[in-house]
């Protein structure tokens, strides 16, 4: 990603694995749209089947053969974060009988300005875009995470006119959505665990005022190198504080794809985030209804690992492009700490 969380903290601050829990899983959710398992993009698997050496492919078979979200901003009628790939990606989605994970992520000035910045050019294009979202999720089941990075309002204080459009257009999209979408999930980022513990105040009000009341909850950690079970924790005591300002009813998502091991430090003593292309964090729990959160609706892989989060350390690609040298460190580092159950590569693969 896309912004790091502790800048994001430090925002907020101005406008004023380990194995998760326990090893038997308390609930399991089974209704609409978490009544059928998690959707794979097919495409996933060409670096595995293509990847010759056998060793390498085990690897990468690791990330690549775990169903994780999808990111559009349908900007680029060109591009695969256009609405043909997204309606490709839904329909793959039903016909599997499968539920895609889709990240909404257009907002105008997306990531203020960091290494995944851009977005729809204003707001009247960003409304037509979530238009078009939404026509094409229809009546299909869908996990939708709703603007990674938004909440934090790009250090606008609330009553400004930049706070006051940001807030509208989260809450356009989580209206559009359920109004029109009644199998779609949808779910608002709301940091980390450490944000929402520190200043539980300030993110309920970001998100209350981004659209909540619309939304089935909130996700935690997207993006993000927080542990599990400290994610978990964390989600748990704010669902308590919304839960006092009137949203009783709230729940939650964990981003676990790099979740292995809690917040690990940068191989770069200098690097300007932590969470940016950290080689020694590690992939958590795959996707999965099984959780141990009295209130978690899922783990999932939100950012699905093997990607780069930009170009914030020599030699890494844009954000979102192929890193295969990453994609090994998360895999190993999974592997040592047994963050992950080891897949077998299937032999149409081999």
């Amino acid at each position: 990603m896309k912004k790091l969380l502790a800048l994001i903290a430090f925002l907020w601050v101005m406008t004023a694995c380990e194995k998760s829990g326990e090893d038997t899983p308390q609930n399991t959710q089974t209704q609409i749209p978490y009544d059928w398992d998690f959707y794979l993009k097919p495409s996933r698997l060409y670096a595995v089947k293509n990847e010759k050496n056998a060793e390498l492919k085990k690897l990468y078979y690791q990330v690549y053969g775990t169903p994780c979200g999808d990111w559009y901003d349908g900007i680029n009628p060109n591009s695969k974060d256009s609405d043909l790939y997204l309606k490709n990606f839904v329909e793959g989605a039903e016909h599997a009988r499968k539920t895609p994970i889709v990240v909404i992520y257009g907002i105008p000035n997306r990531d203020c300005g960091s290494f995944s910045g851009g977005g729809h050019p204003n707001a009247a294009s960003y409304r037509a875009w979530i238009d078009r979202v939404s026509a094409i999720i229809g009546q299909r089941r869908a996990v939708v995470i709703i603007e990674p990075d938004a909440i934090n309002y790009c250090g606008h204080k609330k009553g400004s006119a930049e706070y006051k459009e940001r807030a509208d257009l989260l809450t356009y999209c989580a209206r559009k959505l359920k109004e029109n979408n009644p199998n779609v999930a949808s779910y608002i980022h709301a940091g980390n665990s450490v944000l929402v513990t520190q200043h539980p105040e300030a993110v309920a009000n970001a998100i209350i005022d981004g659209g909540l009341q619309y939304m089935r909850g909130f996700a935690l950690n997207v993006s993000g190198l927080g542990g599990t079970a400290e994610e978990q924790a964390g989600a748990e005591k704010f669902v308590n504080y919304l839960a006092s300002k009137g949203f009783d009813k709230v729940r939650y998502v964990i981003d676990t794809g790099r979740s292995g091991i809690n917040r690990p430090k940068h191989q770069n003593a200098n690097a300007p985030y932590n969470s940016c292309n950290n080689f020694n964090a590690a992939l958590g729990p795959r996707s999965t209804t099984k959780t141990t959160g009295a209130h978690a609706d899922a783990y999932l892989w939100i950012n699905g690992g093997g990607g780069s989060d930009g170009e914030c350390n020599m030699g890494a690609p844009k954000a979102g492009k192929p890193y295969p040298e990453y994609t090994r460190h998360l895999v190993q580092n999974a592997m040592r700490v047994k963050s992950i159950e080891i897949l077998e590569v299937p032999q149409n693969l081999k």
